[in-house]
């Protein structure tokens, strides 16, 4: 009778050991997708926020749209176009990326610190 529970517990402790593999590449899984969709949205929002300080004076930026002239209110409607075109293809991009980590298996190598023991040399 004590083989039988011994079984059961191996059985369980491997049952136990393959869950918390499972829990723990899914939060690597988790990790990733989190690291890497911030750095794409900073990429896209970032690029956008370049462009509106480099060009901004054109469409008169921190005016009102009401106060912009004809050519400020082209250059405002030709900057939203593009904004918003950045915005959908990063968007997509970034959809693509969290595809491509859903269908991976991955496991985060963490940090390691290797330290190197020097026997005493003698003279």
């Amino acid at each position: 009778m004590d083989k039988l529970n011994d079984v059961q517990l191996v059985k369980m402790q491997k049952q136990i050991r393959e869950a918390n593999q499972q829990k723990y590449l899914e939060a690597c899984r988790k990790r990733l997708d989190t690291i890497i969709s911030t750095k794409i949205k900073t990429t896209f929002i970032g690029s956008i926020d370049v462009f509106e300080k480099v060009f901004g004076f054109l469409w008169g930026q921190g005016k009102n749209v009401e106060e912009l002239s004809k050519d400020e209110l082209k250059f405002y409607q030709l900057f939203q176009k593009a904004r918003t075109d950045i915005l959908n293809l990063g968007n997509t991009q970034l959809r693509g990326a969290k595809t491509e980590i859903a269908n991976q298996t991955i496991s985060w190598n963490r940090y390691h610190t290797e330290f190197k023991v020097i026997g005493k040399q003698e003279n």
